[in-house]
């Protein structure tokens, strides 16, 4: 099939730069490429191949020197940033002079920018890369009246594939049926949409733009747009009768096959959106991790059709127009990306070493697990775990301790109301451990910590373990 879209000639969000770690090199993964992000001795952001010149070891499990080097854990060989190899310990003066002039010891950096709190990649190593970035611009978010500096990114490694992803985004009405228990969303509220069109000519480079009604009781007056931008913007504003506004800036980064990066805010000038009310005296981090927490419930359901109807797409061996019977104007959103995705981009990302566009079959840890999705690379979340960590353990130390003090009140023949007290403590505080325990749990999987390993995504609907 013809491409007119080059996968790789593109502007990646990376990731945002408040899950960025500038003292220690950071690992991700882009198109089926492993990718090491770094701050080097110019507090420039770099971004290169994640393997030594030397032996292919991970550099992202290195450090980075006083010098602002990037240093290999394996034989402690460094690069600068511009991957040029600056030290061989094993080698005299001389022959390290010689190696490091070799381009055989350099690793290849690929271009970036910073936009929007956002580290952008260009994952291309042609020698035209450097010149080639700069005719494109990034997928940023469009000019508003709104806030768009007002909240924070939010991001997480997510177990399904880019297509899947992308085509989910471009399909509203599946909320009131899949989403069903929270928040309005309900199949009674559904209604059906009155129009869903496209808007202008689709183009490899420039995607393509659409425009629909409401699809639920409370948003059947609105005015909504869903902008495609590549390779992996969904841009969509909701405009309500009220003068009321919502900006959903969605990026659906392809890491590998299987598996997407989901970036994301929303922005919104409702003042009547409930706020959570959070108790002040938590950590600003404590409070974003539980406004994190809140959204598992949501993209638990999410994952449990994406993964299944990933898995049956890859068995079927057909082509999608064969597969999905759509008479609905409400697939219009569908039909549209998969065009685009056919007609100028090869019907699927253009991934590194050949690696095929198959989804693998996950079990339920795998598919539940919240560590790997988002809590390892939220600096909040991870910070919360700590904290509940620690709390944990002194809970468990004053156990012991009002333990003790019981045992020696009895020996000494203190009263035994002061024992009885002391008892009582002691077992609230095993108590409390053992609470926060479940609490760290959540923020590491939807399984349960105790019980039956069950994730109940609906109330009506538990998947086993």
């Amino acid at each position: 099939m013809e491409t007119q879209f080059s996968w790789t000639k593109q502007w990646y969000p990376i990731s945002p730069l408040s899950y960025l770690n500038p003292s220690s090199p950071n690992a991700a993964t882009l198109l089926g490429k492993k990718l090491v992000i770094w701050k080097d001795a110019h507090q420039k952001w770099i971004v290169m191949d994640d393997f030594c010149a030397h032996k292919l070891a991970q550099l992202s499990l290195g450090s980075i020197n006083e010098q602002g080097n990037l240093v290999c854990r394996h034989h402690g060989w460094c690069f600068n940033g511009e991957g040029k190899c600056t030290k061989i310990p094993m080698l005299t003066a001389e022959a390290e002079e010689t190696a490091c002039d070799s381009l055989r010891s350099h690793v290849t950096t690929y271009p970036t920018q910073i936009l929007q709190g956002l580290l952008w990649v260009w994952p291309d190593d042609s020698a035209s890369a450097l010149e080639d970035c700069t005719l494109k611009h990034p997928a940023t978010l469009p000019e508003s009246e709104l806030n768009i500096s007002g909240t924070d990114w939010q991001m997480s490694e997510v177990p399904v594939g880019y297509t899947v992803s992308i085509e989910s985004s471009f399909d509203p009405s599946h909320a009131q049926f899949l989403h069903e228990g929270i928040g309005p969303f309900s199949p009674k509220t559904a209604v059906p949409m009155q129009q869903f069109a496209a808007v202008g000519e689709m183009s490899a480079e420039e995607g393509f733009t659409l425009k629909h009604t409401g699809y639920n009781l409370f948003n059947k007056d609105m005015e909504a747009t869903r902008k495609f931008t590549p390779p992996c913007s969904n841009t969509t504003v909701y405009h309500y009768p009220n003068g009321k506004s919502n900006i959903f800036q969605l990026y659906f980064v392809p890491t590998q096959p299987g598996s997407c990066r989901y970036i994301g805010k929303i922005i919104s000038n409702d003042d009547s959106v409930p706020k959570t009310s959070l108790v002040k005296i938590l950590p600003k981090y404590l409070q974003t991790g539980l406004q994190h927490l809140a959204t598992y419930k949501l993209s638990d359901q999410d994952l449990t059709v994406m993964h299944s109807q990933e898995i049956i797409e890859s068995s079927l061996h057909k082509k999608w127009q064969k597969a999905y019977f759509m008479p609905s104007l409400a697939d219009v959103g569908i039909v549209s990306f998969r065009k685009w995705l056919d007609e100028f981009a090869g019907g699927s990302p253009r991934w590194a070493d050949s690696l095929k566009d198959s989804a693998k079959d996950l079990n339920t840890e795998q598919l539940y697990d919240r560590w790997h999705r988002h809590t390892k690379l939220c600096p909040n979340c991870r910070s919360s775990v700590l904290l509940i960590e620690q709390v944990r353990t002194i809970s468990q130390m004053v156990t012991g301790l009002l333990l003790l003090l019981s045992l020696g009140s009895l020996l000494i023949g203190i009263s035994l109301k002061i024992v009885a007290i002391a008892i009582i403590l002691a077992i609230l505080s095993f108590i409390s451990a053992s609470l926060l325990d479940d609490f760290k749990q959540v923020f590491i999987s939807s399984i349960p910590k105790r019980g039956l390993p069950v994730v109940t995504v609906y109330k009506s609907n538990e998947i086993h373990s």
